[in-house]
């Protein structure tokens, strides 16, 4: 029964897409061509990039956003649940920040925002259904009022089902939604320029505290069973969950005042609701996941909620000179924590001045440049550099950056567990290089990474932030590799990780990612790309992960990964709607019926897969 939607929305979506809208001539007038955006980040560089609505197949059967990454995240092993990356991500802010980012990887991210001009109204139609219990759906609606005027809707929800504790496949682990709805406006001489978008953000993980110990049933590796709900509960009673909500509106504008030259505003408002809730605490504290002590224990049942909020506005002036495209700016930034249930967990109305500015050339060849982005605090405590260097194959980042620990990480009280820390901002200094090299039909990038992390905070095996006082270094190999001839395609990356503090900053030694793909054409009419991906990651003892805290956090001795998973998938054309199967975790039961993405999670079982994105174009 639940697969009825899927296959009536796929068979409308066939019907359908036969139609083509026609002009007299019999020539097709509207289609990916006609619609066209642009992102923020390119006008404010002063670049006159336009995007195109992708039709391809390419990645196009990746399941979710930690696939899509090549699995360099690790999560509690379902789609959407709380993750953390494993390699380094650049910080694109020095401001003080509330140390949350769990569910960051699900937000919307205001520098991806697509800002349509459109010649026909464009819709866009997405569904995913998989067997594990996951459902996708995704709508965006763009129309432009007249030619200088646009408005876009964009709606997305998706959930997954838990694979232990659950008396059907369809009771949720994970609800998630958000919208954003988003106008851009360019003068008719072109002089002005507006962007905005206001988005909410909804995410909600029912917490299971991982599976549940039993004397009679080993939860080793080696011995886990194929049918997880049948055999496995959960640490935690039902009821006990974590959300979060965000409001936030943000707007872009510029003018052209003189000979090119430009002034510029960003404001950004940002209101962040988060909740946890255990009804049943006083039976679910004595599990090992909550890992607090029994003394603290003083309430039956857990409640908590606070908000962090932001103002943010930012002035600048913008031009070009002599082949560079300049920028400088000043923002200041308003800060505050509010929390009903602790005067400790609570910061007043703070404010934060910033300057900062970037720098860009491009070369004659336009695929090649240099851009840096800079950024310092008025009190030059805190200070973000982003420089990136593109020339003729090689591609190199030098990235420094001092930036506050997070509010959560400073002073912290959930009535269980508190701190009062003054810790240091935290120091990072990173550079990266690769060189893509092509001979015949293969593809070579080396790429060599190297971090280092000064005054680095964590949380230890005790449930307590603490900071370092030594350098962490970590190295990346990173080599990529493709090889490409007639219909054949096959890809790897082999990443190998080197650093010196083991005990505190857990990484695989080993990740690799393979793709395998072949495309061919059926029946004279049907393009087929039949392939599979292969991912793998060394043996390691990685974070556990806290629901009371909602944060990932050190532990010594239950290890993760060390297995290999093989999805294969086909994907393909019906005009243009695009198609997709995919058999996720299809090696299950060949060594091992299952393995743990983090320590008591279970990766998701074997599980099938169908992609339907169907875009209308009048």
């Amino acid at each position: 029964m639940r697969f009825i939607p899927l296959i009536i929305l796929t068979f409308f979506a066939f019907q359908i897409s036969q139609a083509q809208i026609l002009d007299d001539s019999t020539k097709q007038v509207y289609g990916p061509k006609s619609v066209s955006y642009i992102l923020e980040k390119d006008v404010q560089k002063n670049y006159t990039t336009e995007y195109h609505p992708d039709t391809t197949l390419n990645l196009f059967f990746k399941s979710d956003i930690l696939v899509r990454e090549n699995w360099l995240h690790q999560d509690l092993g379902n789609i959407g649940t709380a993750s953390k990356p494993i390699l380094f991500r650049e910080n694109t802010d020095p401001a003080t920040k509330l140390g949350y980012n769990s569910f960051l990887l699900y937000a919307p991210k205001p520098s991806d925002f697509k800002y349509y001009n459109t010649r026909s109204p464009y819709t866009n139609l997405f569904y995913m259904q998989g067997s594990g219990g996951h459902l996708r759906l995704d709508f965006t609606h763009s129309q432009n009022i007249n030619e200088r005027l646009n408005f876009t809707l964009n709606l997305s929800k998706f959930n997954s089902s838990k694979q232990i504790d659950a008396t059907t496949s369809e009771e949720k682990l994970i609800d998630h939604w958000n919208y954003d709805i988003s106008t851009n406006y360019f003068s008719k001489n072109k002089k002005y320029a507006l962007l905005a978008t206001f988005y909410h953000f909804n995410h909600t993980q029912n917490e299971q505290g991982g599976i549940l110990k039993k004397e009679n049933l080993s939860i080793d590796i080696q011995d886990l069973k194929s049918n997880y709900r049948k055999f496995y509960e959960s640490e935690y009673t039902k009821g006990v969950y974590n959300t979060e909500r965000w409001n936030n509106f943000h707007l872009y504008q510029q003018f052209v005042l003189r000979n090119g030259f430009q002034a510029f505003h960003v404001l950004d408002y940002e209101h962040q609701k988060h909740v946890y809730v255990d009804p049943d605490f006083n039976i679910n504290s004595l599990q090992s996941s909550y890992n607090i002590p029994e003394t603290t224990i003083s309430t039956d049942s857990l409640y908590q909620n606070f908000t962090f909020k932001t103002l943010s506005n930012k002035f600048g002036v913008k031009g070009r000179y002599k082949g560079f495209n300049y920028l400088l700016h000043a923002r200041q930034r308003f800060y505050q924590l509010d929390n009903k249930f602790s005067e400790i967990y609570k910061t007043n109305l703070k404010s934060e001045i910033f300057l900062g500015g970037s720098l860009g050339y491009y070369f004659v060849d336009s695929s090649n440049f240099l851009n840096a982005d800079a950024e310092f605090s008025a009190n030059l405590k805190n200070f973000l550099l982003n420089s990136k260097l593109s020339f003729k194959g090689l591609e190199a980042t030098f990235y420094q950056s001092v930036i506050p620990v997070g509010l959560f990480y400073d002073t912290f009280d959930y009535n269980v567990i508190r701190w009062n820390n003054n810790f240091k901002g935290i120091s990072t200094t990173y550079i990266n290089a690769k060189y893509k090299l092509n001979f015949k039909n293969f593809e070579f990038q080396p790429e060599i990474a190297n971090t280092l992390l000064g005054n680095y905070v964590y949380i230890n095996q005790n449930l307590k932030p603490v900071q370092t006082d030594t350098v962490i270094n970590i190295s990346n190999v990173i080599l990529n590799l493709a090889y490409t001839k007639n219909h054949f395609h096959i890809s790897n990356q082999f990443i190998y990780n080197i650093h010196n503090a083991k005990n505190i900053y857990k990484l695989p030694n080993v990740i690799n990612y393979t793709n395998v793909e072949f495309n061919f054409l059926y029946a004279k009419v049907l393009r087929l790309n039949v392939g599979l991906d292969l991912f793998y990651k060394s043996k390691y003892t990685a974070d556990a992960y806290s629901p009371i805290l909602n944060q990932f956090y050190l532990q010594d001795n239950f290890n993760v990964w060390g297995v290999a998973t093989i999805d294969p998938y086909v994907s393909f054309h019906i005009n243009k709607v695009r198609l997709a199967f995919k058999l996720g975790h299809a090696n299950q039961g060949l060594r091992y019926q299952g393995f743990y993405t983090s320590p008591y999670y279970l990766a998701m079982p074997r599980n099938f897969l169908l992609k339907v994105d169907w875009p209308l174009f009048d």
